[in-house]
C-alpha cells in the first residue's frame, strides 16, 4: 500500500478539491450538476482554505487527493464559566472508491480530531449516511439524543 501524506489543504488543492467534491456528491447519483457549481465550489473553497473557520484535511498520494474531511469551527458565545470556545461540524468525509479499505478515513478523522482539541474544541458534531455510523461509532462519535432541527 502507497502511504498517503495527510495535511492540510492549501490554496493550491483548489482543482483537485473541485473534481473529488463532484465525484463525491455525484457518486450515486443520476442528478445533472448545476451550472454554477464550479464557480461557487471555488469561491466556497479560497475563503475555506485562506480564513480560520474551516480545516480542511487530505489525504494525497503522488500528488492526487485520494480522501479528504472538511471540519466547521463555530465559535461559541462566550459564558462567565471556564468552558469550551468552539464546536465543529463534521462534513464532506470522503475516500476515492479505489482507495478506500486502506485506513485513510481514519487517519484523516484522528488528524481532525487532534486538530479540533488543539482549537478547543468541546463537541464535533456528524450527520453520518446509514452505510457510515458504524465507521463514526469505531472513532469515538455516539449519540446521546438527537438535536432538534429547524429546515428552511
Amino acid at each position: 500500500m502507497e502511504d498517503a501524506l495527510i495535511r492540510r489543504a492549501g490554496l493550491a488543492d483548489t482543482d483537485q478539491l473541485v473534481v473529488l467534491r463532484r465525484e463525491f456528491a455525484l457518486e450515486d447519483s443520476e442528478a445533472v450538476e448545476r451550472p454554477d457549481y464550479e464557480r461557487d465550489c471555488r469561491a466556497f473553497l479560497l475563503d475555506a482554505i485562506g480564513g480560520d473557520r474551516w480545516q480542511i484535511w487530505l489525504a494525497e498520494i503522488d500528488g492526487r487527493i485520494v480522501s479528504h474531511v472538511y471540519v466547521a469551527l463555530v465559535d461559541k458565545v462566550p459564558r462567565p464559566l471556564r468552558e469550551h470556545r468552539r464546536i465543529a461540524y463534521l462534513t464532506n468525509v470522503y475516500t476515492r472508491p479505489e482507495f478506500r479499505g486502506r485506513g485513510m478515513g481514519s487517519r484523516l478523522l484522528k488528524e481532525a480530531q487532534e486538530a479540533a482539541r488543539a482549537a478547543d474544541v468541546e463537541v464535533m458534531l456528524v450527520w453520518p449516511s446509514e452505510e457510515s455510523i458504524d465507521f463514526y461509532r469505531r472513532h469515538g462519535f455516539s449519540s446521546p439524543g438527537e438535536p432538534l432541527v429547524w429546515e428552511a
